[in-house]
């Protein structure tokens, strides 16, 4: 990526936001030696939040430091988000300051809220009140309605203005010492339609971002796009979040994640309990929220003015309520680093002895030494099983025929995926699917196992294969599916369908 065209791209602006008196004169600076970074508060792959000082102003600030060397992201993707949050003006959204280029980041300069997010809330609630207190409940009704009133407010206005956040859950919302709440986090925002917020002209997007666990159905899907209403879904989840401490499926790895989502009815508070009745204290006006949140079919979700109006918000307080029970009560208690100590959810894909597709989640934290060795040695055999089934999948050239002496009561389809590989060739992938046996997510698990496919590709050939089994379920004349890739095409490359070039083709064999 290129820091010099990064550098003309970026946006600087929002002089003086957020001060006062002889500040007010200082314009934010745009080089690296005006700021003296502190402490890291966050960490991804490609980007590093620091608190630091601006020397020039005297004024503590987040800056955001974007690796460009690292960085997968377009600086048409970069200079965007950057766009999206100087043109955004409002109490709920976090006020950004500057960006500039220094060496190989792009810094982005914002207010900083220093009392952290809401997941660092969440914890010191945990750690607070104790974890079996906790399982109960982590934060009440009242405290949960005045921070998603905030959020909503803040929701509403990114709405109104045709952008989605497409990211909102209790890390990206952020609490400052006088009890504001702001959303925060545009990494994954997007515009649905013109600068000028012409939602007469909304447009669906079709990109597949966000976080599994908050994720929306129709996001996951990847079939016919989606509108702000995913970030209705993902308000649903944080509600969720608030109330029980952890998303739904916090647990399971994000491919498991999104099977449940797509396969099982919408969460509730119950998704999480181990308890009967463990989250008998919330009322059912919260949970009428929620469930309005948590439809699967977007068109029936509220608006975020709609869900202001409900009854569960005449529970909400001021930000004085805030400062009181979020701040001063657990002054005491220790933020506890969730950054620095991440550690990524996996897990195993295997067969079991009916040959259907299961998941093993992996918890590194409760394994030990005599788990492990009876891991591998599950997972050999289930190697040697997989071998006997032939069911793995083949490139050009390879047969793609497996022993179908346990398929008797199905039909078995032979298909063959058609895409580019790394090299830019084109590949035929084959391998056969029978319904009482596969499911078209563990055959797109393989594929990028095996580094057939692109793992940004997973979710929507896993689409389109039920898509076409469908079809051939119902006896159609159609044969194979065309359809665009979400990991794009390289550099030099233009889309193009005749060529598959950033497509793919999905055929039946005979």
């Amino acid at each position: 990526m290129s820091s010099s065209n990064l550098a003309e791209a970026q946006v600087t602006g929002n002089e003086g936001t957020g001060a006062s008196g002889a500040q007010a004169d200082i314009r934010w600076p745009t080089d690296s030696a005006s700021y003296k970074l502190e402490e890291s508060i966050g960490v991804g792959a490609t980007a590093t939040v620091y608190t630091a000082i601006c020397i020039p102003r005297n004024e503590r600030v987040a800056i955001k430091c974007i690796n460009l060397e690292k960085c997968q992201t377009s600086v048409d993707e970069l200079s965007h988000e950057i766009q999206a949050m100087s043109q955004c003006n409002h109490p709920n959204v976090v006020s950004y300051h500057t960006s500039f280029v220094a060496a190989e980041e792009l810094w982005v300069i914002m207010r900083l809220l220093n009392c952290g997010s809401m997941l660092d809330i969440l914890k010191r609630k945990v750690k607070a009140i104790g974890k079996e207190q906790a399982m109960f409940g982590v934060l009440d009704e009242v405290t949960i309605a005045t921070v998603l009133r905030e959020v909503l407010k803040g929701l509403e206005y990114f709405h109104s203005n045709g952008q989605i956040h497409r990211d909102i859950k209790a890390g990206n919302i952020l609490l400052a010492d006088d009890g504001t709440i702001q959303i925060a986090d545009f990494g994954v925002s997007g515009w649905l339609a013109s600068s000028g917020g012409d939602l007469s002209r909304q447009k669906v997007r079709h990109t597949f971002v966000g976080t599994p666990c908050w994720m929306a159905p129709e996001v996951m899907e990847q079939v016919q796009g989606y509108d702000f209403k995913a970030d209705i879904w993902s308000l649903g989840i944080l509600a969720i979040e608030l109330a029980t401490g952890t998303a739904p499926y916090h647990k399971y790895p994000p491919m498991k994640v999104l099977m449940l989502t797509l396969q099982n009815d919408p969460p509730t508070l119950e998704a999480n309990s181990e308890r009967k009745d463990q989250y008998k204290a919330y009322g059912k006006s919260f949970r009428t929220f929620i469930r309005d949140c948590l439809q699967k079919d977007p068109t029936k979700r509220p608006t975020a003015s709609e869900l202001l109006k409900y009854s569960f918000f005449k529970k909400s307080k001021d930000r004085k309520y805030l400062v009181h029970t979020l701040i001063e009560n657990l002054a005491s208690v220790p933020v506890i680093s969730h950054h620095s100590t991440k550690k990524v959810a996996s897990g195993k894909l295997r067969k079991d002895q009916y040959g259907n597709w299961e998941f093993e989640y992996d918890s590194p934290e409760e394994s030990d030494s005599e788990e492990d060795e009876e891991r591998e040695e599950k997972r050999k055999e289930d190697n040697v099983d997989k071998e006997k089934e032939g069911k793995t999948a083949t490139t050009t050239g390879g047969s793609g025929e497996g022993d179908e002496s346990g398929t008797n009561n199905s039909e078995t389809l032979n298909l063959v995926l058609r895409v580019r590989n790394q090299q830019r060739e084109l590949n035929d992938i084959k391998f056969d699917y029978t319904k009482s046996a596969d499911t078209v997510e563990g055959i797109a698990h393989e594929l990028v196992t095996a580094e057939l496919i692109d793992c940004h590709d997973l979710v929507i050939v896993a689409a389109n294969l039920q898509k076409l089994i469908d079809l051939a379920e119902a006896k159609s004349d159609k044969r194979s599916i065309t359809f665009a890739l979400n990991s794009g095409v390289a550099p030099n490359e233009v889309p193009d369908e005749r060529t598959l070039t950033g497509f793919a083709q999905i055929s039946l064999l005979d």
